[in-house]
């Protein structure tokens, strides 16, 4: 089985500083790091590997420092880096950045039995790259996923993933899928494993081609930015006071976040006689 993993080096997020005076993000104190949901990605494809045999390649498109998101995925089990750069691409967006991936993939890879990426990067979150990936190389796909189950083992002609979904309002959507197939994983999925000496040693002396992405056939579409915005925070909800009480206790209630008329009572004795007064409430309140 041929697996690929799309990568992308990140910024971590606590050596992110904003100056105080300026209110710019001071981009020289960055630590790069491997994506963490492209880590989990990693991290599933080589679970993958183990059980079902094959290899893992990992690609990224950027500068020579990027390298050290590659060499941090050979460290965690992948077989092969590859990397992708032109000057150009430095402006690039996210459907570039799809369709040269796609077009390596297609031109200087064996085709991958499943691709798998982060489903968003820690600086820009877009979740545009794995969706767009996956329209150019024509393979269906599920988003979002938080856990990844093989159903048939090594030997089996025609593996199974069994994948689940987080969907919103806290909803899961089940799928099963059967390669060729493109899945976005979330960074709960799993929690990479920590690489033994003898495997960091490996990842930096490993040799990492390089691509001019301008040499292969890119799609030429591209994206652009309108706006940006800070979410909006969701608003408090606040319960109106009584209107039965004084303006003092109106006051009261409206700075403790709400009416503050309703009591409560703690009954204690025989579980016969907490019973007899739970029924004595409901009938009050017209509940039966």
């Amino acid at each position: 089985m041929h697996i690929v993993v799309c990568v992308k080096q990140t910024p971590d997020s606590t050596s992110v500083y904003i100056d105080p005076i300026s209110g710019l993000v001071d981009e020289e104190r960055f630590v790069q790091i491997l994506n963490p949901a492209d880590a989990c990605a990693v991290e599933a494809a080589v679970r993958l590997k183990e059980r079902l045999g094959g290899q893992v390649t990992v690609l990224t498109v950027g500068p020579r420092d990027t390298e050290g998101a590659l060499r941090a995925s050979l460290a965690l089990g992948a077989d092969n880096a590859l990397r992708l750069w032109n000057t150009s691409a430095a402006s690039w967006g996210p459907l570039s950045i799809a369709a040269a991936l796609a077009a390596i993939i297609q031109s200087e890879l064996p085709r991958p039995d499943v691709l798998l990426c982060g489903d968003h990067s820690s600086d820009w979150a877009s979740g545009t790259v794995g969706p767009a990936l996956a329209g150019y190389l024509d393979l269906p796909q599920a988003t979002g996923v938080s856990r990844l189950e093989l159903l048939h083992e090594a030997g089996s002609p025609l593996p199974v993933l069994r994948l689940w979904r987080t969907l919103e309002r806290g909803y899961h959507e089940l799928l099963e899928a059967t390669p060729p197939v493109l899945i976005t994983v979330s960074a709960s999925i799993n929690e990479p494993r920590y690489p033994s000496l003898p495997a960091h040693l490996a990842a930096l002396k490993a040799r990492i081609p390089v691509h001019d992405p301008l040499a292969l056939p890119i799609a030429e579409e591209e994206s652009t930015l309108l706006e940006m915005h800070v979410p909006r925070p969701r608003p408090r909800h606040i319960s109106a006071p009584d209107s039965r009480h004084s303006a003092f206790q109106r006051i009261g209630e409206i700075i403790a976040g709400g009416t503050t008329g309703r009591k409560t009572r703690l009954l204690e004795g025989a579980p016969a006689q907490l019973a007899q007064e739970l029924v004595t409430f409901l009938h009050s309140k017209g509940y039966v």
